[in-house]
């Protein structure tokens, strides 16, 4: 189960900032959460494609115009696509023997990192909630992580995760792993939480 979360590649590495640190796994949002939004620009494309070609014909009678119309939505539709599937690539989550890493990098807009030491912090509880039958059937969820941390409770969230069952048994039993000296003295809570309409696995 190990071997097939782990996401080869030396891109990774300059992420292995700490002593005897090693990569574990590399994960991103489920693909369904990029072809979404890819849908509703394609929809929202072709209905204003269709808005200008009824303009044209009817009121301006310009073919050059509608053309030219024509060029701009289809690049400002590619424009958004692109962007989508670029916030999606490179909004990653990543696993080593001594951090959780998130790393949310939008090109000439934002770079967000966000990581817990894990041998600074005790793991108390794993949440799986997944939202909808639709969500089920796809194995997409969020993964709640919460950390007690000497002034107050955090909670790390890894939201959309495709194969989220697979990866919350993984990350419970790693996490039981990778504090043995604490594993008689608490215990780390799996938890899979529905809304309506959907099923407990």
């Amino acid at each position: 189960m190990q071997d097939s979360m782990i996401t080869s590649g030396k891109n990774w590495n300059i992420f292995l900032t700490l002593r005897d640190e090693k990569l574990l796994l590399v994960k991103r949002k489920h693909p369904f959460v990029v072809f979404s939004p890819i849908v509703i620009i394609g929809c929202l494309t072709l209905f204003f494609i269709s808005s200008a070609f009824v303009v044209f014909q009817e009121y301006f009678a310009s073919s050059s115009l509608f053309f030219v119309t024509l060029l701009l939505l289809i690049s400002i539709a590619i424009s958004l696509i692109t962007k989508a599937i670029i916030d999606w690539y490179f909004h990653v989550y990543i696993l080593t023997n001594r951090k959780i890493l998130e790393l949310c990098y939008s090109p000439l807009t934002s770079y967000v990192v966000n990581d817990v030491m894990l041998d600074r912090v005790n793991c108390t509880e794993i949440d799986l909630r997944s939202n909808g039958i639709l969500n089920e059937l796809i194995d997409m969820g969020d993964i709640s992580i919460t950390f007690d941390r000497p002034t107050r409770q955090e909670e790390f969230v890894l939201k959309d995760i495709q194969d989220s069952h697979q990866l919350s048994t993984y990350l419970t039993q790693h996490l039981l792993e990778s504090t043995p000296q604490q594993a008689m003295q608490q215990t780390i809570w799996f938890k899979q939480h529905t809304t309506e309409g959907g099923s407990i696995f």
